[in-house]
């Protein structure tokens, strides 16, 4: 049954493989997140006229306006912690995950669209940020992820399988 679901999961069109960053490289991805949102609550305060007093007001709006909730869902069996993310408008290219052996991050970023000479130019955003605990240990390294038609798939391979544990266990979380 579960290669059926791989089988089919892989055969849709257009999928592809979003970047898995573990290690050294999460810190340059934290780094990225965070400066977005600090240039967007620097452009709230000033918005504002620069006026001080407000700074923990500005960043909770700026990552408000540029994080979306995505509807998150884990499975856990005796050998893996799978999960998958609704994240519909996305390419592969555009989202990276963070892998630890506790947790992951999943961050979107869409390319910036070709503005016309005259228009303003647009903010980027984020568009997605999601961090999530995980229910079990895992080897980042061995880690794969394939995004289509929206829906994001981690597969982490747990450190070690725990004897005993024959049911399978599911979580679902929104943020």
């Amino acid at each position: 049954m579960k290669a059926q679901k791989d089988l089919r999961f892989k055969s849709e069109d257009p999928a592809g493989t979003p970047k898995i960053v573990f290690g050294e490289g999460l810190a340059e991805l934290a780094s990225n997140i965070r400066d977005a949102v600090a240039h967007r609550a620097y452009e709230l305060f000033e918005a504002r006229g620069s006026q001080h007093g407000h700074d923990i007001d500005d960043w909770f709006r700026a990552e408000a306006e540029l994080v979306h909730p995505m509807s998150v869902d884990i499975w856990q069996s005796e050998q893996e912690v799978v999960v998958t993310a609704q994240v519909p408008g996305f390419r592969p290219e555009e989202v990276s995950i963070g892998v630890e052996p506790g947790r992951v991050l999943i961050w979107g970023r869409p390319d910036p669209k070709p503005v016309d000479s005259n228009a303003y130019p647009t903010r980027a955003s984020i568009a997605l940020y999601h961090t999530l605990d995980l229910p079990a240990k895992v080897d980042p390294s061995r880690a794969t992820a394939r995004l289509s038609h929206g829906l994001l798939k981690l597969e982490l391979p747990k450190v070690v399988a725990r004897s005993g544990v024959t049911k399978q266990e599911h979580h679902r979380t929104t943020v």
